[in-house]
């Protein structure tokens, strides 16, 4: 019987050795030039990762793939029209809850990661690899309306109401449109800054704002006149549909965004895109640095407040090569945690006139912004845990810009598993939209500056404060998107009121409140199901 045993014992050392793993036998040597050479071949090949032969010497060595997961948008690189305003299916649905309904979020951009080719002896199926997801790329949006007026595309209003009570004609923002400088409603101002009669009819008058010389800051008639031009503030510059992500003019492809019965408000009429006073500015979506602890406690001074803390867990997943995972009905399942810093843009409506004429040197007054529009600063927000499903094609090919590209994804949310967050927006004005001239957002702003020398007539453009023909971009829009929610205003916002008062950061509450915030930011709760996103998977580092 010992015997026995002792053959027992010595067969199954024999069959543990035998089924010991291949790459165990391997040096480190060996294995780094097998993934250069699988590395070669894929760049050679991309088709070669379906072979049954790589994908056995890719997991004996823990083969893994740089890639860079891109979103189809429908935009053709080689056009300088963007195909994507009207091409773009990549669909995500936020829903704000009954009082603000939801909004259509069209995605672009790309993401940074890894595919990993396990050891075979790990389990799993011929095929199965590991998708991590991580770096510093990011998706992007489009502009996210959220609040409305609609008084502001109302035909039957005009942007220089506040300054003439009287007019016949509502206050809005129903004429400003178009590049060319639009006729204001009154000529001089006399001297207690109040207008002359309304003389021209309802759609006359001046042939722009009117201001005064220093010399003579009382004694009418007016020096000169202040070019009155929308720009891209136009109304026409909110162009429904457009889905192009990045475009702060574009509000997604739903014409019909805002929640709207009759029956609540009879008198009202149906909301449209450009009846927009708030929006998000396009949002730059990261992954989420896995381990992040996010405190929506109110401990961090510039995030969501009012929600539960969490902490980031890794973006990724698995796919498999060759069609579903064992044992689930998809090609694809990862959760993706995402980071990003929301601006807002506001749309300037029925802004107070103040009273006063405006006096060459003098600040601009808040009046003459009216309908045009102004950014915050940023709230630092996180998406956690979206579930994703889909399937992955192999479907090797070079791309319309030289990438070379080694599969197709498809994706969408879990079935009924929105993912469930808490999101915030910044309501302290920062910034002009327009791109500043004449140092307009340094504090405090040159002295004389802002109104030229007059010369009885319309003055350039380039007189203005801001370039109403461009966006801001560049350096100017970096500060921008590098500011903090209720940070102090760049100089033109911040010196827009009647001097010697000030636009500055809001202040905690006091003791009148219940509450100590300064109003600041305001949350809501979010749900955001991606409803499609087709993708290229390209190899290496895009």
């Amino acid at each position: 019987m010992s015997h026995f045993l002792a053959l027992v014992v010595v067969a199954a050392l024999s069959v543990g050795l035998l089924a010991a793993p291949a790459s165990a036998k391997m040096s480190a040597k060996q294995k780094a030039h097998i993934r250069a050479t699988l590395k070669k071949q894929v760049k050679k090949n991309p088709g070669v990762v379906k072979k049954r032969s790589f994908l056995k010497r890719a997991s004996l060595v823990n083969f893994k793939l740089p890639i860079t997961v891109r979103l189809r948008t429908g935009d053709n690189p080689t056009t300088a029209i963007n195909e994507a305003s009207t091409n773009n299916t990549n669909k995500a649905t936020l829903d704000l809850g009954a009082s603000l309904g939801q909004r259509d979020v069209y995605l672009g951009g790309k993401l940074a990661g890894e595919i990993t080719f396990h050891d075979s002896y790990d389990g799993g199926a011929l095929g199965n690899v590991d998708l991590d997801l991580r770096g510093t790329k990011a998706l992007t949006s489009t502009s996210i309306p959220l609040l409305w007026n609609t008084d502001v595309s109302n035909a039957a209003t005009r942007y220089d109401k506040p300054f003439f009570p009287t007019a016949p004609f509502a206050s809005g923002c129903g004429n400003w449109t178009g590049s060319s400088n639009l006729p204001f409603g009154f000529g001089i101002l006399d001297a207690n800054g109040i207008p002359a009669p309304f003389s021209a009819g309802p759609f006359g008058g001046a042939p722009g704002f009117p201001f005064q010389s220093a010399a003579a800051p009382t004694s009418p008639p007016n020096e000169g006149y202040l070019p009155i031009d929308p720009g891209v503030d136009s109304l026409d510059a909110i162009s429904e549909p457009n889905r192009a992500p990045g475009d702060p003019d574009a509000l997604g492809g739903n014409t019909d965004p805002f929640p709207y019965s009759a029956a609540q408000d009879p008198y009202a009429v149906n909301p449209t895109l450009k009846d927009t006073v708030l929006r998000t500015a396009p949002l730059s979506l990261s992954i989420a640095p896995t381990g992040t602890e996010v405190r929506n406690d109110g401990f961090v001074a510039n995030g969501v407040t009012g929600s539960s803390n969490l902490v980031i867990g890794k973006s990724g997943g698995v796919a498999n090569l060759f069609g579903n995972i064992p044992g689930k009905q998809t090609g694809i399942d990862v959760t993706v945690s995402l980071a990003t810093r929301i601006n807002s843009i506001f749309r300037i409506e029925d802004q107070d006139p103040q009273g006063n004429p405006l006096v060459e040197g003098d600040d601009w007054p808040a009046g003459v912004f009216n309908c045009r529009q102004v950014y915050s600063g940023a709230v630092q927000n996180y998406i956690p845990g979206v579930k994703l499903n889909g399937s992955l094609k192999i479907s090797p090919a070079i791309t319309a810009d030289g990438k070379l590209r080694i599969a197709k994804a498809t994706l969408q949310s879990q079935p009924n598993s929105p993912a469930r967050f808490a999101v915030a927006a910044c309501l302290a004005p920062f910034a002009s939209y327009n791109q500043p001239n004449n140092s307009s957002d340094t504090y405090p702003l040159p002295a004389g500056a802002l109104v030229p020398t007059p010369s009885g007539g319309v003055q350039a453009t380039t007189s203005l404060p801001s370039d109403v023909d461009v966006r801001r971009n560049g350096a100017a829009l970096n500060t921008v998107l590098n500011a903090n929610c209720n940070d102090p205003a760049t100089g033109l916002v911040r010196q827009s009121a009647l001097n010697p008062f000030e636009v500055n950061p809001l202040l905690p509450a006091g003791a009148n409140y219940t509450t100590g915030d300064s109003g600041s930011t305001v949350a809501v709760s979010a749900d955001l199901t991606v409803n499609n996103v087709v993708a290229d998977v390209l190899i290496g580092d895009v």
